[in-house]
């Protein structure tokens, strides 16, 4: 129901400028396991209907703990509130610093509503980091055993076909349980200078890994000096 509440659309238009995707699921297009077919709608009336039929003719309210070291989730959450409300369901935003938000969720004890950035590596990765029982990066707390199975045993397939089949089913598994509701994802841009040789962009070589892309950069500094540098 909170999925089809929230105008990712405008969202994009509004806080990112337009620099941006209204993603739906946690993978982004164009990226293996992304389901175009995928894509609640925003529908309040409909989302109204779904809150009536669990028990909530007349909403609820929840806390939603916040980082305020990033700027982007200081604005967009009130955002994201203002369309909740609209239907019911109120929000108790509650920012704390970041070694007490990234506390909250390593000891599990996030509030109902844990807002924050979910980094996508390949889909295998992002599956089991954001959804494995006790894993870290498992903010909602989501713990299924059936599909702590399944992941198991994507893992463990060496056939590429199959695995690939399991990643979809996967992610349309996970999306129809909806833990999480995902919110428009950003466009980063890098630019560099020309005399920066052995570098093309990278962000990252695994999780929040920059160092192995640092450590193959060399500075071309016959270039830089005929470039008035």
């Amino acid at each position: 129901a909170i999925a089809l509440m929230i105008d990712r659309k405008t969202l994009v238009d509004r806080i990112l400028q337009g620099q941006g995707e209204p993603a739906y699921q946690l993978v982004p297009e164009g990226v293996f396991g992304y389901n175009p077919n995928l894509k609640p709608k925003y529908d309040p009336a409909e989302a109204k209907k779904l809150l009536a039929e669990a028990g909530y003719p007349k909403g609820f309210s929840f806390k939603v703990q916040v980082c305020s070291c990033n700027p982007d989730h200081m604005d967009l959450l009130p955002l994201v509130a203002a369309y909740l409300e609209q239907v019911g369901v109120k929000l108790e935003i509650q920012p704390m610093e970041y070694a007490a938000f990234l506390s909250a969720m390593t000891t599990k004890t996030v509030t109902p509503g844990y807002f924050m950035n979910n980094g996508h590596t390949n889909p295998t990765t992002t599956i089991r980091k954001s959804f494995v029982t006790k894993e870290v990066w498992n903010p909602s707390q989501y713990a299924d055993p059936a599909l702590d199975k399944k992941v198991a045993d994507m893992y463990l397939e060496r056939d590429e076909g199959k695995r690939q089949a399991m990643v979809k089913e996967l992610t349309r598994e996970i999306l129809d349980k909806a833990p999480y509701v995902w919110l428009p994802t950003p466009y980063i841009y890098t630019a560099w200078w020309p005399w920066v040789k052995g570098y093309n962009g990278e962000l990252r070589a695994g999780a929040v890994r920059p160092g192995p892309i640092y450590a193959r950069m060399w500075v071309d500094q016959e270039m830089k000096k005929k470039m008035g540098f």
